[in-house]
């Protein structure tokens, strides 16, 4: 039930405090313009009779709006409406992504079912049982040390990467670590970063806005054209060596050392991307190619793969000569929650990101072999280059009368999730075709995605 205050149309709710629910009327109706700049209000004494409550609930409303600036009061006149012109606030909120699909086969993310929630409960238990009273103040901007310490070790074993404590910095996310390194970047003096062409277009754009001019350059079967990127006269790259995105090139051993033949030679950077590195099926993840040069790259990881990106965990292992103006431009900003670092800590001390990569990886396994029966079977217009890593397949268009629109059209009437391979793209030599993520569909829906996938294909074939 509610009071209505008829000469105002206003609906004071009754649920809960008189006095908060009057304020929020009264506020909802200045910013909406019902209650014009200048107009009087009631009497303290007056309102507070015809809508029931006590004369001193109407009052400290008042004097509440009074100091946020609705309401002026003076004494010996009436109170009124603040002479300001509140334009109404839209609270609408902006679609960033668009509808999800029912079956979503876009790259980009694990499966959200397949969170190891208990065993991560039990961390947080943990942490909550035995942290330090000084865990709950503002944390150290490089990340906990408890963290990059655990962090260190495990890089070094699993990734190779050369690594300590005094070298990882934890971030949000590896978004959130390459736009600092862009800022650090600019504020060393370089003008451009070069990137491979193709690639994820939002990394690309987030380096654009820190200022540096975004040079793409070609991949081969190899990796990166090291002769292009000669030519490109760039302070740094940014590269994806175990499994580039979306191609799922492995980068060569020989292109490896021509990459770091030339940073060292034009006394540049490397940053590299290893996005989803421990997901290698057929042998034992290729190594980082940090080890190789740890003084010329910068190693970014993530658990937006390995476990969630709700977490907005990542890291970053950054040469000595790099730390001090690295930290010059984080340290004001906002950092990683320093008790979601502790449950990482202690979840990764444990053993169970090992545990949950392992069990995660012969999962996406049998997703993979899975996606790439089903287009053998239902779309021979799709070429699928072998890899046998990662969370996604590429697949190119090899029929002339599909395009990649058609293909894309089709898919979103059958409400199956899919990118085109173009948008990866930064020049103008786009390729055609599909990236198709496999890790996405909850483990108890993944079957049925991949039917209506299928189903969507052979309607295409036909």
């Amino acid at each position: 039930m509610t009071d209505v205050l008829l000469d105002l149309q206003i609906d004071l709710d009754d649920r809960g405090p008189r006095r908060s629910a009057l304020e929020a009327a009264l506020r909802a109706a200045v910013r909406a313009g019902r209650l014009a700049s200048g107009s009087a209000l009631p009497s303290s004494r007056s309102l507070a009779t015809e809508l029931g409550v006590s004369r001193s609930t109407v009052v400290a409303a008042y004097e509440q709006l009074v100091a946020e600036g609705y309401l002026i009061a003076s004494r010996g006149s009436a109170t009124r409406v603040c002479d300001a012109r509140l334009e109404p606030v839209d609270d609408s909120e902006v679609d960033l992504f668009g509808p999800t699909p029912l079956h979503d086969f876009r790259p980009g993310e694990p499966d959200p079912s397949s969170f190891p929630r208990a065993r991560w409960m039990q961390s947080t238990r943990r942490v909550m049982a035995t942290a330090a009273d000084a865990s709950f103040g503002y944390p150290d901007p490089r990340g906990l040390t408890e963290l990059r310490q655990v962090l260190a070790g495990q890089l070094a074993r699993t990734r190779s990467v050369v690594a300590t404590t005094s070298s990882v910095r934890i971030v949000g996310g590896f978004a959130a670590g390459l736009s600092s390194l862009g800022d650090m970047l600019r504020h060393r003096g370089a003008e451009r970063i070069a990137v491979e062409d193709p690639m994820f277009g939002f990394h690309a754009d987030a380096l654009a806005l820190t200022g540096l001019q975004v040079m793409p350059i070609p991949l081969d079967t190899g990796g990166i054209d090291i002769q292009r990127l000669r030519d490109a006269d760039v302070g740094a790259v940014l590269v994806t060596p175990a499994h580039q995105y979306p191609t799922g090139v492995t980068m060569s051993a020989e292109r490896r050392g021509e990459l770091i033949a030339w940073a060292r030679g034009a006394d540049t950077w490397i940053i590299e991307d290893d996005y989803d590195g421990e997901f290698r099926y057929d042998r034992r993840p290729i190594g980082a190619l940090q080890g190789l040069a740890p003084d010329r790259v910068v190693y970014a990881g993530t658990a937006s793969k390995s476990l969630a990106p709700a977490l907005r965990l990542g890291w970053l292992v950054v040469p000595q000569v790099l730390q001090r103006d690295l930290l010059r431009v984080t340290h004001m900003r906002a950092g990683v929650s320093a008790l979601e670092q502790l449950v990482l800590a202690d979840f990764v001390e444990h053993g169970e990101l090992d545990r949950h990569v392992r069990q995660m990886r012969g999962r996406y396994h049998s997703r993979q072999l899975a996606v790439r029966q089903a287009i053998a079977q239902t779309a021979p217009w799709l070429r699928v280059d072998e890899t046998a890593a990662g969370l996604h397949v590429m697949a190119k268009l090899e029929a002339a009368e599909l395009d990649e629109a058609t293909v894309l059209a089709a898919a979103a009437e059958a409400s199956v999730g899919l990118l085109g391979l173009s948008t990866d793209h930064r020049s103008d030599a786009a390729g055609r075709g599909l990236v198709i993520g496999f890790s996405r569909p909850p483990e108890h829906h993944f079957r049925t995605a991949l039917d209506h996938l299928a189903a969507m294909f052979a309607q295409l074939s036909a």
